[in-house]
């Protein structure tokens, strides 16, 4: 009766691919994933991979890329619309091109060799639903809302995020919409990382002239060579430096930088020789308010080097059914220090969802905040439509806004609202709006 049971336990076990042609390094992606409960199979050619999944689609995969038959992305590319698994590239491919084809791949984390087998396990164990939960209801204070929801943009940019966290110098540049809690995103990004140092966020619209300039970078006297000042690079080695308000950084400052993200190397104020420092840049582009940044604001080559990565981060109106996932984590995070568990009523729920989200991240986690402070404990959570602002029906019914506005200009904020509904894909926009491609192209430039 004992076997029995045993039997049919391992057959609801989760089951896990792992394609990698390294015995060795096959062998411990197998134990780690046997002791999270899972049954492993392990494949060292694509054309095995093929087969095994011809008769069990695996719910996790670890993919490496370069194989001796084949390419991981490319078996992936074939399973992403006919499975449901979860994907996970382990290589030593650092280029961006592998970081980008993973993302488009559906890849919801990239490692890259060596890796430790406790990494390893730390990142099965976030990246697992069940894990996620119980993750926030412990109150891990580096949890994010990005790292909940299944929207694909949200997933895209959780591997882009792994892509930076895994290299030494993770350059990268944010970008979204006001209200998204791009530093929240920083944040975690430097968290993710596992790094040593601190992670510094600095407003580049406050450091301005010589003392800005002192401040970022630091002041050594020239006689003696002695630190006059600590800057925000010093501060920030073997960490993370978040360039908040990146565009308004002045060009000096910007070229000063160009040696820093190249190399290492910076230059103190008054200094003769440069100091060396391991710090991930991650710049911030407040101005734009959506995914693209005003290239007259930054120097072309400075911003080439800090985009190592981009980040775009969604807004809500995006990410469709995660809003409640994501509620529910902001309220959890919020309710942390009190005895009991707090959970939204149904109405509450119902609000959230049909919520028109204008207004972004930012303004749901303060109407959760004030609901939660204003709730004695042991009682559901209730939110009020004033509190969080329009919902879909009142959105669209509501056209006073409008007054006044001109033709063009409705159509200009139309046009770009889908656009970005669709995150970029003119092809679906063009066919929403009820307009060729080509007549698409032509309003885009018009504007």
């Amino acid at each position: 009766m004992k076997a029995k049971d045993n039997k049919v336990k391992d057959s609801v076990k989760p089951f896990s691919l792992v394609l990698e042609d390294d015995e060795t390094l096959a062998g411990g992606y197998k134990r780690v994933l046997a002791s999270l409960g899972y049954d492993v199979q392990v494949c060292h050619r694509v054309v095995d991979a093929r087969n095994v999944i011809r008769d069990r689609a695996p719910d996790l995969m670890l993919v490496d890329i370069d194989l001796p038959d084949g390419n991981g992305l490319d078996l992936m590319d074939e399973l992403r619309n006919d499975t449901r698994g979860r994907f996970i590239v382990i290589s030593g491919d650092t280029s961006q091109r592998a970081a980008i084809k993973s993302i488009r791949n559906q890849a919801v984390e990239l490692l890259l060799k060596p890796v430790s087998l406790e990494t390893l396990r730390e990142r099965l164990r976030q990246d697992d639903p069940v894990e996620n939960r119980a993750a926030a209801t412990a109150g891990l204070e580096h949890d994010c809302w990005i790292t909940h929801g299944q929207h694909h943009a949200l997933s895209a940019l959780r591997t882009a995020i792994s892509f930076s966290a895994e290299r030494s110098r993770g350059h990268a540049l944010i970008t979204g919409e006001s209200g998204v809690d791009k530093p929240g995103v920083a944040r975690y990004i430097h968290h993710r990382g596992r790094r040593a140092g601190r992670c510094v966020i600095v407003d580049c619209s406050a450091e301005q002239g010589e003392t800005g300039m002192i401040r970022l970078f630091g002041q050594q006297n020239p006689d003696t060579g002695a630190i006059l000042h600590k800057g925000y690079i010093d501060q920030a080695a073997a960490g993370t430096l978040v360039l908040d308000y990146v565009e308004q950084l002045s060009a000096d400052m910007q070229s000063r930088l160009l040696p820093l993200l190249d190399t290492g190397y910076f230059r103190r104020v008054g200094a003769q020789q440069g100091a060396e420092a391991t710090v991930a840049l991650i710049g911030i582009a407040r101005e734009s308010g959506t995914t693209d940044v005003d290239d007259s604001a930054l120097r072309s080559d400075f911003l080439f080097r800090l985009a190592q990565t981009s980040l775009p981060v969604p807004n809500l109106r995006q990410c469709g059914d995660d809003v409640i996932p994501i509620a529910q984590q902001l309220l959890t995070v919020a309710a942390r220090g009190r005895s009991d568990k707090p959970a939204f009523s149904a109405d509450a729920l119902k609000l959230i969802r049909q919520s028109a989200w204008l207004r972004n991240i930012r303004e749901l986690n303060s109407a959760i905040e004030r609901s939660l402070a204003a709730t004695p404990e042991g009682v559901e959570i209730q939110l009020s439509a004033a509190v969080l602002g329009e919902t879909t029906d009142t959105a669209q019914s509501d056209i006073e806004k409008w007054v006044g506005t001109s033709v063009w200009e409705m159509e200009r904020q139309l046009l770009h609202a889908t656009l970005a509904h669709f995150d970029g894909d003119k092809e679906r926009t063009s066919q929403t709006l009820g307009v060729s491609l080509k007549t698409l192209y032509n309003r885009m430039n018009a504007y």
